[in-house]
């Protein structure tokens, strides 16, 4: 089930993929890789990176990256339900 909050996440993350890829893509998919299927190279996961601490201060991907970066795991909803589940911890600090 998803809530408003992942909802507005899934909507700022793809919108954030979509301008990191300038208009190259122009549908994200929540089961879409970054770096398999939207083939994010080390420069636009740096952009994807610092454009997620932009929108939701205190959260960082680098560990969550190192985590999920093998075998696909690194999916848009991945990072949806990172930031969902960090918000609070980033809130109290």
């Amino acid at each position: 089930m998803t809530t408003f909050i992942e909802a507005n996440i899934a909507r700022q993350v793809a919108d954030l993929c979509k301008w990191i890829s300038e208009g190259s893509i122009t549908h994200i998919d929540m089961n879409m890789s970054l770096t398999r299927d939207l083939s994010f190279d080390s420069m636009k996961l740096m952009q994807f990176f610092a454009g997620i601490e932009d929108l939701y201060a205190g959260i960082a991907l680098e560990d969550w990256f190192i985590a999920h970066s093998s075998c696909g795991r690194d999916t848009v909803g991945s990072v949806v339900r990172f930031v969902a589940d960090a918000l609070p911890r980033a809130a109290a600090e």
